[in-house]
């Protein structure tokens, strides 16, 4: 049985990921004489790439992450207080 945090990545670096197709266009942008339409091909893009962004599965997991809960083979691992 799959665990809900075990699933692979297909980067190592998805935040920046999206933004390589954006950065591919940048100077495709430096051509236009006009900075708003410039702007308005790289929102473009980044709206493109956005079809593509993978959902986060179990959000609800995401406030244990953000406090920083440590996890071992699938379980919560319990902390002791320090003394």
């Amino acid at each position: 049985m799959r665990q809900p945090w075990a699933q692979r990545l297909r980067t190592t670096n998805p935040v920046e990921s999206p933004f390589a197709a954006a950065r591919l266009r940048t100077d495709a942008a430096k051509r236009f004489k006009k900075v708003a339409n410039a702007t308005a091909v790289i929102w473009r893009m980044l709206l493109v790439a956005e079809r593509a962004f993978r959902r986060v599965k179990h959000p609800e997991l995401m406030s244990e992450v953000y406090r920083g809960v440590q996890y071992v083979d699938g379980r919560q691992a319990k902390t002791e207080a320090a003394a």
